[in-house]
């Protein structure tokens, strides 16, 4: 923290020595002692405090984080459940009629081209037999 030397140290003891004299120095340094322990305990108490407040921070914003994904994959998942429920009732409940578009013209089955065969045959038999005298 701060960058004092031994020589410093030793200039500083040196005056304290000189202006307090050898009666008051050991109670000035025991002092002295006791409010530098007492400033360093509430240094460590604030960093302390601060870090936890920080990581605390930084837990509530992971948090945070972690709801709005979970909110988006939920979301997500409702959106593909939707979509496959629209696409089953789709699939299942529309005619198949309604899909197909119909077609202006009439579409003969090959039974229905047989019935309508037969049906001029039997024609042309009559035909020819009323035509033919007897």
């Amino acid at each position: 923290m701060f960058d004092i030397g031994f020589w410093e140290i030793a200039l500083i003891l040196v005056l304290a020595l000189l202006v307090l004299g050898p009666e008051r120095l050991p109670g000035a340094a025991k002092k002295v002692g006791y409010w530098v322990g007492k400033g360093r305990r509430y240094i460590e108490g604030v960093k302390h405090e601060v870090s936890k407040e920080l990581d605390a921070t930084e837990l509530k914003r992971l948090l945070h984080n972690q709801s709005v994904q979970l909110e988006e994959l939920k979301n997500q998942v409702n959106q593909k459940a939707h979509d496959a429920n629209s696409d089953m009732h789709n699939m299942f409940d529309t005619d198949e009629t309604e899909k197909k578009p119909q077609p202006q013209y009439e579409i003969l089955e090959e039974d229905d081209m047989d019935d309508e065969l037969d049906d001029e045959a039997v024609g042309e038999q009559h035909q020819s037999v009323v035509d033919k005298p007897e």
